[in-house]
């Protein structure tokens, strides 16, 4: 049975749409590398950190350097639930609650539940269990072997042809995506998956591609493409490719073996990925690039990461000197850095790389490894940022 979900809860933010599959709330473009929780105590701050605020001496610094905001508070992480609740934090379109699933302490049945983002009761939403539209309108979820759609409003549903598999809904919701992949237990370098697409009730579903090694990652700007990862023939270029869903032609957009860890910003114009293994030194790292073909770059750091807007990558560098993980924000289009955080008066230990930004951008949740709490954190804003 679907609760009644509060109408501020379904904003019109197409920005972060939230996957709760298995129970384990993940956000779906949400993904960095590996957790940077609790590094080792010890060593200087670099890229002069201190310099963020006030009356703070500046310390050596290495390439890059970023800048510092403009002198304030520091920030200072807030609990907003229950030590030992609530992992694997989402968000509301609206970005006013957070959102999880299962009640603190396993008190209460399955669902998805919410807490204020200022703080206050746990309620739940609704217990069912699935994928949500970007706007929150409509939820995709297994019954019998079968995917179902389901909208919130009036609680009409209906079946889509994806075969049990997991679908991703358009920026738009007029559309979705899934992909099938080879029944027989491969090597994942050898895997068949065929991406389909139809509209929202499945009308007019049609294979799209076929991909070796490799599979969907998700909708461009404008729903134009589809971006995908793999081969589109057995001996083929690997890597980064942008399929036309009008009519299949795909188009190269980055060479790579295994792209890691591929999450597409909030609109789809970039993807940030992880090259790893390469024998050329200086492809391995984190990379930006343009799904429309505009071109690729790489970072000079590496860490965990997420989107904050469109252009804007918020990093936890992995810096095994430093005292505690710290924020730092990249701009795609000047390809400036900023400090966000100090670990001198910011403290920030997060559990299993369990951390999400609101859709507004405004705002860190994140999964304490001190007590288990959910904790609030609000982001510094960056002069000019988008």
């Amino acid at each position: 049975m679907i609760m009644s979900i509060p109408g501020h809860m379904i904003g019109n933010s197409a920005r972060h749409l939230q996957v709760l599959v298995g129970g384990i709330l993940l956000a779906f473009c949400a993904t960095g590398a590996a957790a940077a929780a609790s590094p080792p105590q010890g060593g200087g701050v670099p890229f002069a950190l201190e310099t963020a605020f006030p009356g703070l001496e500046s310390t050596p610094t290495t390439t890059p350097v970023p800048r510092p905001l403009v002198p304030g508070v520091p920030p200072t992480p807030v609990a907003i639930s229950p030590p030992g609740c609530c992992s694997y934090p989402g968000w509301s379109a609206d970005s006013e609650w957070v959102l999880f699933i299962d009640a603190p302490g396993g008190v209460g049945s399955s669902g998805v539940y919410s807490i204020p983002r200022g703080g206050g009761p746990i309620t739940k939403v609704t217990d069912r269990v699935g994928i949500f539209s970007p706007d929150w309108s409509l939820v995709a979820y297994p019954e019998a072997g079968r995917i179902y759609i389901e909208r919130w409003q009036d609680g009409e549903r209906w079946t889509v042809p994806s075969a049990g598999r997991e679908i991703h809904f358009s920026p738009s919701a007029r559309l979705i995506a899934w992909e099938i992949g080879s029944s027989s237990i491969q090597n994942p370098d050898v895997r068949v998956s065929t991406i389909w697409v139809s509209d929202l009730k499945g009308q007019g579903a049609r294979e799209l591609v076929t991909v070796h090694g490799g599979g969907l990652i998700g909708w461009t700007e404008g729903e134009e493409a589809l971006i995908v990862g793999g081969r589109l023939t057995p001996a083929g270029p690997a890597g980064i490719w942008r399929i036309q869903v009008e009519d299949g032609a795909g188009r190269l957009l980055f060479n790579v073996n295994e792209p890691r860890e591929a999450l597409l910003s909030p609109d789809g114009r970039l993807l940030a990925l992880i090259v790893a293994f390469e024998t050329q030194p200086d492809r391995n790292g984190l990379w930006i690039l343009s799904t429309n073909g505009d071109g690729a770059q790489r970072l000079e750091l590496f860490g965990s990461y997420r989107w904050r807007s469109a252009d804007q990558l918020i990093l936890i560098p992995f810096d095994w000197s430093s005292s505690s993980p710290y924020l730092l924000q990249y701009d795609a289009n000047s390809k400036e850095w900023w400090s966000l955080t100090s670990p001198r008066y910011t403290q920030i230990a997060i559990a299993n790389n369990d951390w999400q930004i609101s859709p507004d951008g405004n705002w860190m949740v994140y999964h304490s490894i001190e007590d288990q709490s959910l904790n609030l954190l609000q982001l510094p804003v960056v002069p000019g940022s988008s």
